[in-house]
């Protein structure tokens, strides 16, 4: 008696069973791209994210959006200020992970072939949204242009960042050398914070550092002065504003020359008269035979145009002084070109050698009829079009995907079933 149990094969019927082929030895390589891909990293990431964006979110109402955004979103850890969240890894870290898990398990990893294209196109768009947050977030350069009516400027000027400014007066050749606030934000009270510069016959002390502060005399009864003054005038810190564009800081500045003789010390920040901010206050000083002078403003450049608001137009809802739309009209001007008409307004930005102005904001409080200032914010962002492409090719490779698995469906549907024929 046979003991073969193989069953017959059926005429016109195909085996379900593939064939079997070898499996691959995995090496090093390929074992930690599937650690480095896996969907455990992208599952643990995609939760820290939500939680960091709900804390950053919940933070923006006590403590602004210019803290919220460097707490939580532009940090690699979230720092021991924060309110929450201390110790746990910032959004630019969890970015950088998810940049990985993407590269190794959907460009490396995954099969290359005609039935992968849409697959592979749309990580690749993922990479490149993600390298777009990297590059702004590093080489952004954002400010704003306060322009009346009739005048023209080609200088912008940051919201948040604050410098010291160091000029060589009577050279107009000589470069400006700047120091920026995040080197000297922590001289607070008593702690000095050190500056030095090949070729300077000199060194600045910065001490006395507030993020909000105004300068008024020691003398006001009011005050009671209890930090440093010179020339009758002192430094009063002041609460820090939730919208950081308000804070206005402030410093004491010792100047002394290499041997550690004192050469100068000044006050400096912004002066408050009737609500109104002053220009900064300037210090000047002499080593080495020449003048200088410091000043410490919010960071300011040039552009390569010169913008002109020619008009400026406002439309209210009626019985209100609630804007319902503000657009400026402006004229455009390059060195040794003509001047050229543009019409900003919302949606309808200018873009310019490299930069994007927008309508952000106007003067609100002024009267009708009085002459008013129009409010342009300029961004300088070598990605700012990298999120446009990256969405259009990851809509181009869902429809690819879903468009060979729509044709394969429809092949197989369209097949006739196998005739079984009788034994």
């Amino acid at each position: 008696m046979s003991t073969d149990q193989t069953q017959p094969a059926v005429s016109g019927i195909e085996s379900l069973s593939p064939p079997e082929t070898p499996r691959r030895r995995k090496g090093i390589l390929d074992a930690t791209l599937a650690k480095l891909g896996s969907y455990h990293i992208a599952a643990a990431v995609f939760i820290l994210l939500i939680l960091l964006t709900l804390l950053g979110t919940f933070s923006q109402k006590e403590h602004g959006l210019y803290d919220s955004q460097r707490w939580y979103f532009e940090s690699w850890i979230v720092p021991s200020e924060a309110p929450r969240g201390t110790g746990l890894p910032g959004v630019a870290l969890l970015l950088a992970i998810m940049f990985v898990n993407v590269l190794a398990g959907g460009i490396l990893r995954v099969r290359k072939n005609w039935r992968t294209l849409g697959v592979i196109i749309s990580h690749l768009s993922m990479l490149g949204l993600i390298a777009a947050g990297a590059v702004s977030m590093w080489y952004k350069t954002e400010g704003h242009m306060r322009i009346f009516e009739g005048e023209s400027s080609n200088r912008a000027e940051a919201f948040q960042d604050w410098v010291l400014e160091v000029r060589k007066l009577g050279d107009d050749k000589e470069p400006v050398h700047v120091i920026p606030d995040s080197d000297f934000r922590h001289a607070t009270g008593n702690r000095t914070q050190t500056f030095f510069r090949n070729g300077w016959p000199f060194e600045i002390k910065v001490s006395g550092y507030v993020r909000n502060g105004a300068i008024t005399t020691s003398g006001d009864p009011r005050l009671k002065v209890t930090g440093r003054v010179i020339e009758d005038y002192t430094l009063v810190p002041l609460p820090v504003e939730p919208t950081n564009e308000a804070n206005l800081a402030g410093a004491f500045v010792d100047v002394v020359d290499l041997a550690g003789k004192p050469l100068g010390a000044a006050l400096l920040g912004q002066q408050v008269t009737d609500g109104r901010v002053n220009n900064p206050t300037a210090a000047t000083f002499e080593a080495g035979g020449q003048q200088y002078s410091l000043t410490l403003t919010r960071q300011r450049w040039e552009l390569p145009f010169s913008v002109k608001l020619d008009d400026f137009v406002a439309e209210y809802y009626p019985g209100t002084r609630k804007a319902k739309s503000y657009e400026s009209h402006i004229s455009v001007t390059k060195p040794g070109e003509e001047a050229k008409k543009f019409h900003i307004y919302m949606n309808n930005p200018l873009r310019d050698s490299g930069y994007v102005a927008y309508q952000t904001s106007f003067d609100s409080e002024s009267p009708p009829g009085q002459e008013r200032y129009s409010v342009l914010t300029v961004v300088k962002n070598p990605s700012d079009q990298w999120p446009l492409w990256c969405m259009i090719a990851a809509a181009v490779g869902l429809l690819i995907h879903f468009g060979i698995k729509l044709t394969r469906f429809i092949g197989r549907s369209s097949r006739k079933p196998p005739v079984v024929q009788p034994s």
